[in-house]
């Protein structure tokens, strides 16, 4: 059965957020009502995506979905319609759950509503089968949904608890978005580990240090940009054990201000992929490996091909993109492939681009051919190449050359039907040509030569 959110005393408290405190006990209550209600309304349904904003309801639909031993699909509510739909197809979705109904023509309920009664059918998950499916974008632009599994989930949790030292007393807060990862697991890790979840429906500088301060937050997962604001507006230690910083390396003048503030500032690396973390730096190593994202988690274990690509094998690695095995990148000895590059020096890992492509900007993943695939559609642009840009505030953005004459007006109706605003290049230069190889390969690395 689903026996993570059975297992813990029941009048400990689960869940926090600004309107409610729900014990265990409530909690489930909550979780087996809506999977009585789902059951009733859409009993058939075997993948079930979730569009909302973070909430009670949104914990409680994740493990509903599970207690019913369906698929759970998040969904980035940022996303246009069409970039909605074309996942929604790619996982073959048959019931969404959201906040409120969506322009698509799909089955949903919202996620606040409740049956009389609560769920009492047992689902047994064995350790191979898929319990989610993530998106993630490949250089082609298409979508790929990660299959992850109820074993990859639980051995995430259990690392994250050995090497991170997480206790059930744990206060964990969540301010980053439970579609992406770095939110998800945090909701696997408290049910498994009996922590107590804090969810915030967004991230509010203000909201958090005062969270930190009142709550006793002991566990707190961010990117560097949330860090620096968090350290600009006064953030001190009070009962922080662990900041577990993602998202690329943390800036060394950030470090230098966490150590000098005693903040325990705990560098990872991880994908979708890698179902989260696969390698963190310890707070107390922060300094002496400067650029590093710390040591491979036990069983994990971490190699550098002879091309620097870093390759990842152990529990919490997928088995596979759901329906597009093409696009697996296993080697013939069971390594995944992760298409970043990276060194490995007495043991800690550098990562030193994630996919040498991938703009991260504000924490988000952002991938040029997506971009450049939407702005094709422009009449008139003849050719388009996207690369990244330093930015004080968001760390990357994307910048755009453009090959061809066309009305921007066009450019923007497209750009704005078509993806998400943190997708939107940050200006759009036009130029006579692009470096492309004698393979017609476009030379992304010689893009901002153009501007010189």
């Amino acid at each position: 059965m689903y026996e993570w959110i059975h297992q813990h005393p029941a009048s400990q408290i689960a869940l926090v957020t600004s309107e409610e405190r729900l014990t265990w006990k409530a909690l489930r209550t909550e979780c087996l009502q809506l999977a009585q209600y789902i059951h009733e309304q859409a009993p058939t349904a075997e993948r079930i995506g979730i569009f909302a904003q973070n909430s009670k309801d949104n914990v409680i639909a994740v493990h509903a979905v599970h207690l019913l031993g369906k698929v759970l699909v998040p969904l980035n509510t940022r996303l246009t319609l069409e970039e909605v739909r074309t996942q929604l197809n790619t996982a073959r979705v048959d019931l969404l759950l959201v906040d409120d109904e969506i322009d698509l023509p799909l089955t949903q309920l919202l996620v606040t509503r409740r049956a009389r009664s609560g769920f009492t059918v047992t689902h047994e998950w064995k350790e191979n089968d898929t319990m989610s499916l993530m998106f993630t974008s490949g250089t082609t632009g298409r979508a790929k949904a990660v299959q992850q599994t109820y074993g990859n989930h639980l051995a995430s949790a259990r690392a994250a608890e050995s090497h991170l030292d997480y206790h059930a007393s744990d206060r964990m807060l969540v301010v980053t978005p439970l579609f992406h990862m770095s939110g998800l697991s945090q909701v696997y890790r408290s049910a498994i580990i009996g922590s107590t979840l804090y969810v915030e429906p967004r991230f509010d500088v203000n909201r958090t240090l005062d969270l930190i301060r009142t709550e006793g937050i002991t566990q707190l997962s961010l990117v560097s940009i949330m860090l620096q604001r968090l350290l600009d507006a006064g953030l001190a230690r009070y009962h922080l054990r662990t900041l577990l910083v993602g998202g690329g390396p943390v800036p060394r003048p950030l470090l230098e201000e966490a150590e000098r503030r005693q903040l325990p500032v705990a560098q990872t690396y991880g994908m979708t992929e890698t179902c989260s973390q696969v390698a963190t730096l310890l707070p107390n190593e922060a300094l002496s490996h400067i650029g590093s994202s710390g040591r491979p988690i036990p069983p994990t274990v971490i190699r550098i091909n002879q091309d620097g690509e870093i390759e990842v094998k152990g529990p919490t690695v997928t088995k596979g993109y759901f329906e597009q095995p093409e696009s697996d990148t296993w080697t013939h000895d069971g390594y995944w492939q992760t298409g970043d590059l990276g060194t490995m020096q007495d043991g800690y890992l550098y990562v030193h681009d994630r996919r040498s492509d991938l703009i991260i900007s504000g924490g988000e993943n952002v991938y040029p051919a997506e971009i450049e695939a939407a702005m094709l559609r422009c009449a008139g642009v003849q050719d388009v190449g996207i690369t990244k840009q330093a930015h004080p505030t968001w760390g990357e953005v994307p910048v755009a050359f453009v090959v061809g004459s066309y009305d921007p007006t066009e450019m923007q109706e497209i750009l704005d039907s078509q993806l998400a605003k943190y997708k939107h290049p940050i200006a759009i230069h036009r130029v006579p040509n692009l470096p492309r190889n004698a393979n017609g390969k476009l030379m992304r690395h010689r893009l901002k030569e153009l501007l010189s």
